[in-house]
């Protein structure tokens, strides 16, 4: 670590915490300034913490000498409240880089999920970074990353200022507790039938030696962060939590899932659907070429991820039945439609 003063946005996150001590420990005398709205749990000696919301406070105090920003803060699991998410997500970012133009900060480091391409049928296995970034209709998370991404670019450049941004396969390991660590490995996982995307994650430690290297490297600009390859879907099944939940025809899973979202018995929204379905693994040949090497495998991740939610997720009676209201409403909601477009049908007059 080369920066004398290092600042982390969210850094009582899971990912913040990790970057936290990994630039301690590769930086010892490195002044590093935290930002977030909570208590980290994790503390290291020399930390400089400020409780604040990115979106209202005036950021450019607290920015000085600062040469490398790590921009982690945001909310990555959708929400009911998108206005909320795109002030945190969008309106946030737009307010650090106008407080980075009053200092002398010349380099922003952002981690950006894959979801960012999009989930197709079509797209190439594996995504590098020159793909489009095509993010899924209604996938709140990645429609508004992809807009951060774009902020970033339109910042960079002037006075040798510079942007890396990460783009990670969802990052899991033991204490991970997000929406893609229940998706992938989770009890309660909604699981499409028939074909569905190959799995691919990154472990924590991974991502923070990532973030690390992303300080010095020479080209700014997207680098792809996973483990090397992917799984099958159903190799990666075997190494999941027990499911709870039958496989549905993704069609049906989608209208279960809208009906918990709508109603607020699920925390899943319809438009992760495509992404359990089609592919958007990536390559990591870039950040592996500017001297990255990923310590944890696919596998490993996912069973160090699934034993941790196994020993801290309770099943409750209530959960379970919630979930099962959710999918019985979806079904319901399915089924009218298709009566529906039945009757339509035998309304139709005959051609013959």
């Amino acid at each position: 670590m080369h920066a004398s003063t290092v600042a982390i946005t969210g850094v009582a996150g899971f990912v913040g915490q990790a970057l936290l001590a990994r630039v301690h420990a590769e930086g010892r005398g490195t002044r590093i300034v935290g930002f977030d709205v909570r208590e980290p749990a994790r503390r290291v000696p020399g930390f400089e913490l400020h409780r604040l919301d990115l979106a209202a406070a005036d950021l450019a105090p607290h920015l000085g000498g600062v040469e490398v920003l790590y921009h982690l803060a945001g909310i990555g699991d959708p929400i009911g409240d998108e206005a909320l998410m795109r002030r945190v997500n969008v309106d946030a970012t737009r307010r650090l880089l106008e407080a980075a133009d009053r200092t002398d900060l010349r380099r922003v480091v952002r981690v950006s999920p894959t979801a960012v391409y999009g989930a197709r049928p079509s797209n190439p296995v594996p995504l590098t970074e020159d793909a489009p970034l095509r993010p899924n209709d209604g996938y709140a998370p990645a429609e508004q990353a992809a807009e951060v991404e774009r902020l970033l670019a339109e910042w960079a450049g002037p006075g040798g200022r510079s942007a890396v941004v990460l783009r990670s396969a969802p990052v899991l390991g033991a204490g991970a507790n997000h929406l893609w660590a229940r998706l992938l490995v989770g009890p309660m996982r909604p699981r499409p039938a028939g074909p569905r995307a190959p799995v691919q994650v990154v472990h924590v430690e991974d991502l923070a030696a990532a973030l690390v290297l992303a300080a010095t490297v020479s080209d700014d600009g997207a680098y792809n962060v996973s483990a090397s390859g992917w799984l099958d879907a159903g190799d990666a099944e075997q190494l999941a939590c027990p499911a709870v939940l039958p496989p549905l025809p993704p069609a049906v899973l989608g209208r279960v899932l809208e009906a918990g979202w709508r109603s607020g018995f699920a925390e899943i929204p319809p438009a992760v659907v495509p992404y359990l379905c089609d592919p958007w693994v990536v390559a990591n040949d870039r950040l592996r070429a500017a001297g990255w090497r990923p310590r944890h495998s696919n596998e490993s991740v996912l069973v160090a991820t699934a034993d941790h939610l196994a020993r801290h997720t309770t099943l409750t009676r209530q959960r379970v039945a919630a979930m099962a209201a959710a999918s019985a409403v979806g079904l319901c909601a399915a089924g009218l439609s298709l009566a529906r477009r039945g009757a339509r049908r035998a309304r139709r007059p005959s051609r013959a």
